[in-house]
């Protein structure tokens, strides 16, 4: 994926997903519901491998943007584009400091169920007002430090 449309999709947090097919960033009829058979909180689409955007199921408002950088499951597809500036691969958590500075929040490491397993906690940071003003960054690490995900997300969902 293009950094530029990365872009346009972070900035575009909050808004709907008839939103972003009628702009033409996403094909109609592309989302696909997260469970079958059940009440779904969300829908999702992938739009390459290692790419999750999701929408709240009642409003179809994109909340959350995730990238697989590193796979933790068998099958789990990882993210092989472009990232958005100051972003660039390989990252780790001392590089990522150095560039982005002191975290917002921060969880240290932790122990997930197989087959995630032992993590090594994440750093959150706020976007910047001039990006978009309700959402932020969190980058997952892995056990050594190094960046396995990233996640854009709403600060406030908007919702109850």
């Amino acid at each position: 994926m293009e950094t530029v449309k990365i872009d346009r999709l972070v900035k575009g947090l909050g808004r709907t997903y008839d939103d972003f097919v009628a702009e033409g960033l996403l094909s109609a009829g592309s989302i696909k519901s997260l469970f079958e058979n059940s009440q779904n909180s969300h829908f999702i689409h992938k739009p390459e491998p290692g790419v999750e955007l999701w929408f709240w199921a009642e409003t179809m408002r994109l909340e959350r943007i995730v990238f697989c950088l590193i796979s933790l499951a068998q099958g789990e597809s990882k993210y092989a584009g472009e990232l958005p500036v100051p972003l660039a691969r390989p990252m780790n958590q001392e590089n990522i400091r150095k560039t982005l500075g002191r975290p917002h929040e921060s969880k240290g490491p932790v122990k997930l169920p197989l087959p995630i397993g032992a993590t090594g906690g994440w750093d959150s940071y706020r976007l910047s007002l001039e990006i978009h003003p309700n959402a932020r960054v969190a980058m997952q690490y892995l056990p050594d430090k190094s960046v396995c995900g990233l996640v854009f997300t709403l600060v406030d969902m908007g919702r109850d």
